[in-house]
């Protein structure tokens, strides 16, 4: 099952941009939510995509200059026409046109469950 020890969902950027997360179908709120975490990072970035447990759908999408790659997975959705996406209690990504779910969704830039890996090598090592 994804989002379990070993089946983390993790996505690779190239070059700046903003990864979006939705999420819907909630369990006991009843509010939708879609936010994004931007880097500004000219290379690499690693996020980590999580979720919380109050809602049953989420999917994702990468609005920058280069590519996004699922790791184990292809490409990343770039629109909500055609995003990542994965329903509770399957186990897996498939692409979907959300584009009714984003307008019923309440901003959460910044405060969404994306998280950025940070690089830890050392320059030279």
């Amino acid at each position: 099952m994804l989002f379990t020890t070993g089946n983390e969902v993790t996505v690779i950027t190239v070059g700046p941009g903003k990864l979006s997360l939705a999420s819907w179908g909630s369990i006991n709120s009843g509010q939708s939510t879609v936010g994004a975490v931007t880097t500004t990072n000219a290379f690499l970035t690693k996020w980590l995509v999580s979720f919380s447990h109050c809602y049953t759908r989420f999917a994702f999408i990468w609005e920058g200059e280069g590519q996004a790659v699922r790791t184990r997975e292809s490409q990343s959705g770039r629109s909500w026409d055609n995003a990542s996406t994965h329903h509770w209690g399957t186990n897996t990504i498939a692409g979907e046109n959300i584009t009714s779910v984003i307008p019923t969704c309440v901003n959460r830039d910044n405060m969404t469950t994306l998280y950025m890996i940070p690089d830890l090598s050392i320059d030279g090592a």
